[in-house]
Formats: structure tokens, C-alpha cells, sequence
């Protein structure tokens, strides 16, 4: 019988030494429908002079408003993309996309290059109760618009990607019924560059933000007299204070239990891999699987790792 009583203690000893997991759940930055990963890139906006001044006014007006758009998914609103003019290019090339990344200092440059077709106008109509005889007409208007974005990310392939559309504008031009019909084809150019802009650019900025996904994070910890050094530094990962909680995991390194300095390893990689910087994360996770080889998570952060790396 005592016997018997001293297998079973030895056994709750046994599992009083295991580690534990615990699994957090956090909303992780994705890349755009693009496919560029942008995050933790700087970015700038460059747009180009064109010989039609409604062209040039448009195209600064469409960086601009991409330039809010991916400063408030990016950077969590602040103002951080510079916004750039260039003279009218004959072609885009490689070279010409080192040379901005050279000028501005930035990772990444979006040049936008825009085009407002030729228009046409529709019969004018009397405008009800004008306020002025400058508004006693209105005239309806189609402005063609094709639309490209040339995208060179300096710390990835060394390609430029365009991406390219277009739409159908439809301003309205506001006259006193004596303007000369191509001064009313300059107007409503103006007048689509200075209200369609806007909207333009946050179009445009859906396919360069950030798809959200939630994933699991697991770490090991241990619940025993030092059950309080790994859940601190549990918490100040989960809080994203990574530096802390490597530092707080550092000490097991030196473990008598070489599961313990695994699992010390792994939750650093892990950390890391949050980080992203997945060079130093696969360098503890070789280390972990060395020191330990049957830690259960092991092969799941492996194959995340392998996945970014693709």
C-alpha cells in the first residue's frame, strides 16, 4: 500500500514539472490584395507634372488622399509619407524608381500617373432658382479617367509593379449659358480633378491596406517556483513588449532542466517571430528542437516561419 501511495506521488511530481501552454489570440496584419507586404516600410507618394494643369492638379489630389489612406492603416494616422512632384516622364523605368528611393529615403515609392480623357458634354439644363447668373446653366459632363500606379518596394524583388484601371467621371459644370464649349471641357476637367480626386485615392487605397487575420499565439510556461518569472514574462509578450519578455526568459537558458532552457528557446523564437524578424526565429527554434527535440509546438511555428519565408 505505501508503495503504491509513493508511485502516485511520483507521478503528480512528474506532471508538476511539464510545461503548460498557453494560447493567446491577436488580429494580425496580413498582406494588401496587392500583395506587397508593406509593413514596417517607409513609403512615399510620388505623382508626375503632366502637360494638361487638370491632370496634374488630379494626380496630386489622388497621392494625397492615398497617402492619408495608408498613413492611417500603417502608421496609426500619424502624418509620416512624404508626398513628391516630378517632371513629366517618357518612360518609367527601374532606374528611374532607384533614383526616387535614392531622393526620398524611402523603402517604398508609389508613383501615380493619371489621365483625363477627352470630354463630353451633354445638353445643358436651366438651373431652377439660381442664386447667379453664373449658375443659370448646369452642364453635365464625361471625363474618361485611366488611372496607374507604379509600385517599387526597394526591400523586396527588384520589379516594378503597375497596377492600372479606369472609370467614367461625371461632373457637373455650373454657367451662364455663354461659355464657349471647349472653356466648358477645360472646367469640367478642373472640376473632376478637384472633386473625384479625394475618392480616387481612397479607391485606389483598398488594394494596398493591410488584410487583418486572426491567428493563435502559444507559449510554454511552467507552474512551479518559477511559475512567477515565466508568466511575467508571459504578459509583457502578449502586451508586445518582446525586449522584456526575451529578457525575462533569458535566465532559464541556464536551467539543470534542459526541457525548461527548450522551452525558453521556443518562447523567444516565438517572440521573434512576432517580431518578424524570422532569421533570429528560426535561430532559436534550431536551438529549442537541439536542446529538446519532442516539444509539442515545435513543428507549428516551424512551418509559420517557412511560410513567411515563401
Amino acid at each position: 500500500m505505501r508503495k503504491l501511495f509513493w508511485l502516485a506521488a511520483c507521478v503528480l511530481m512528474a506532471a508538476s514539472c511539464a510545461p503548460e501552454i498557453y494560447t493567446h489570440y491577436l488580429d494580425v496584419r496580413k498582406p494588401s490584395d496587392s500583395g506587397l507586404n508593406l509593413s514596417r516600410k517607409t513609403m512615399a507618394m510620388v505623382y508626375m507634372d503632366s502637360d494638361v494643369p487638370a491632370d496634374t492638379v488630379f494626380n496630386r489630389g489622388v497621392a494625397s488622399s492615398l497617402a492619408r489612406a495608408m498613413e492611417e492603416d500603417y502608421f496609426d494616422g500619424q502624418e509620416v509619407i512624404g508626398l513628391y512632384r516630378i517632371p513629366k516622364a517618357d518612360s518609367l523605368s527601374l532606374d528611374l524608381m532607384h533614383s526616387l528611393v535614392m531622393d526620398t529615403g524611402e523603402d517604398v515609392i508609389f508613383l501615380l500617373v493619371n489621365s483625363l480623357g477627352d470630354v463630353q458634354l451633354e445638353a445643358r439644363q436651366e438651373v431652377r432658382n439660381a442664386r447667379s447668373v453664373d449658375s443659370a446653366y448646369v452642364t453635365p459632363a464625361l471625363v474618361p479617367l485611366s488611372t496607374s500606379v507604379f509600385v517599387y518596394d526597394s526591400m523586396g524583388e527588384d520589379v516594378v509593379r503597375r497596377f492600372s484601371g479606369s472609370t467614367l467621371l461625371r461632373p457637373a459644370v455650373y454657367n451662364n449659358g455663354l461659355v464657349p464649349e471647349e472653356n466648358l471641357k477645360d472646367q469640367a476637367r478642373m472640376v473632376a480633378a478637384a472633386g473625384e480626386a479625394e475618392k480616387m485615392g481612397e479607391r485606389i487605397s483598398r488594394r494596398f491596406v493591410s488584410n487583418w487575420q486572426t491567428e493563435s499565439f502559444s507559449f510554454y510556461y511552467f507552474d512551479d517556483s518559477s511559475s512567477e518569472q515565466w508568466e511575467l514574462a508571459l504578459v509583457n509578450a502578449l502586451e508586445g513588449k518582446f525586449a522584456a519578455a526575451i529578457d525575462g526568459w533569458a535566465p532559464f537558458l541556464k536551467a539543470d532542466d534542459e526541457r525548461k532552457q527548450a522551452c525558453a528557446c521556443y518562447n523567444m523564437a516565438m517572440a521573434f517571430y512576432m517580431m518578424e524578424n524570422r532569421d533570429l526565429a528560426t535561430r532559436w527554434l534550431d536551438l529549442a528542437d537541439t536542446l529538446y527535440p519532442d516539444l509539442a509546438l515545435s513543428p507549428g511555428l516551424r512551418k509559420r516561419i517557412e511560410d513567411q519565408m515563401k
